[in-house]
């Protein structure tokens, strides 16, 4: 389409672009009649508050712990060895010619 064209379009069409896709022309939503209309300002509710819990299922409190009254874990030795990119061809090309 070319600029006046698309100036030209319906205002009930959209052009909807998608990557890697041919542009589509096609009908608009109308939002009004969308089933969830009635959780929105637009639906007579009322309006959103970022940060406000208004329909929480589940609760998680954060409490604080001193780390003087934690237990003292010992965490296990740990012995690895560090492979270079050679190590680790020369480890998994045995592995492929035994297949």
């Amino acid at each position: 389409m070319t600029p006046d064209e698309v100036c030209m379009l319906d205002n009930g069409y959209a052009l909807l672009f998608i990557r890697g896709e041919r542009p589509i022309i096609d009908l608009k939503f109308d939002l009004l009649k969308h089933p969830n209309i009635s959780d929105t300002a637009d639906g007579k509710a009322e309006p959103y508050v970022h940060g406000e819990v208004t329909k929480a299922r589940a609760a998680i409190e954060l409490v604080y712990a001193d780390p003087q009254d934690l237990p003292v874990v010992k965490a296990p030795k740990a012995e690895y060895e560090i492979l270079s990119e050679e190590d680790l061809e020369r480890i998994y090309g045995k592995m492929e010619e035994d297949k």
